[in-house]
């Protein structure tokens, strides 16, 4: 069985995915910036299960705690995420930052603190939980959409500077899930179900090339359908100006017919 590693796991997907790897028998690390939420979320769960306090930007010591306690590590789940919800010309650059702290550089720290792991072992997985808005950021949602495109982009290096050592990574887009926690039934108000997410999530451990990206929610792939769509409709209008700006090879040709080189 598999040793996860999940952050944000005191509610929402976070949860629900780490008890979903605790019934299938796997061991967790659950982790949060508040340990007494963490140990609350997880009270009377079946399976082994460390509770642990999370610094997103000085992660080590939960890492390090983990390790101590299961010997390895072998899927990191991101959750952990701020959202703001708001018309860009009204926010500040104090919530950009912080917006950005924890879900950018908040990631990459923890990220950074597992590889070494993941790295001497040649395997392993990490899944960060991302939106669909992060493929198409819709109006007032600029902040939180910047933050999960840049996720995208991270997730997207990662996994090609990754492949070598056989450690795979995805980055999951949400569509409208709830995130209460896992107590609680699944908002009627909204699509998606969180214990088919968690289910999905869990799933992907078992598949031997996992997707860079997936879609989880009907609404997240109509999302990103519509995206694909405009952008293949826009670059079909716009592609004449985008070839006509490479350089014209025939100015270019030497009295020998022949290309000069990169240097002449």
């Amino acid at each position: 069985m598999a040793v996860w590693f999940v952050t944000g796991a005191a509610r929402g997907i976070g949860q629900r995915v780490a008890r979903e790897a605790l019934r299938r028998g796997h061991r967790v690390a659950a982790t949060g910036r508040d340990l007494a939420a963490v140990t609350a979320a997880f009270d009377g769960a079946t399976g082994e299960v460390l509770p642990l306090e999370l610094d997103m930007v000085r992660p080590e010591a939960a890492v390090e705690q983990a390790i101590r306690r299961f010997g390895r590590l072998d899927v990191l789940v991101h959750d952990a995420a701020r959202t703001v919800r708001a018309p860009l010309r009204e926010t500040t650059d104090a919530q950009a930052r912080a917006l950005f702290d924890i879900n950018v550089i908040g990631t990459l720290a923890v990220t950074r603190a597992v590889l070494p792991v993941l790295s001497a072992q040649q395997t392993g997985r990490i899944i960060v939980v991302g939106s669909a808005a992060g493929f198409s950021s819709p109006a007032g949602s600029g902040l939180y959409g910047a933050s999960m495109a840049a996720i995208e982009a991270l997730c997207e290096a990662l996994r090609a500077e990754l492949a070598e050592i056989g450690v795979r990574v995805t980055v999951v887009e949400l569509g409208r899930f709830a995130t209460l926690p896992a107590a609680f039934d699944s908002d009627p108000r909204l699509p998606g179900d969180p214990r088919k997410a968690a289910a999905a999530i869990v799933d992907l451990l078992a598949v031997d090339d996992p997707p860079l990206r997936l879609q989880l929610g009907a609404d997240a792939v109509a999302h990103v359908e519509a995206k694909l769509e405009r952008v293949a409709q826009e670059l079909d209008l716009w592609r004449p100006v985008s070839l006509s700006t490479d350089v014209d090879h025939d100015d270019l040709r030497g009295q020998n017919g022949h290309l000069p080189s990169p240097d002449t």
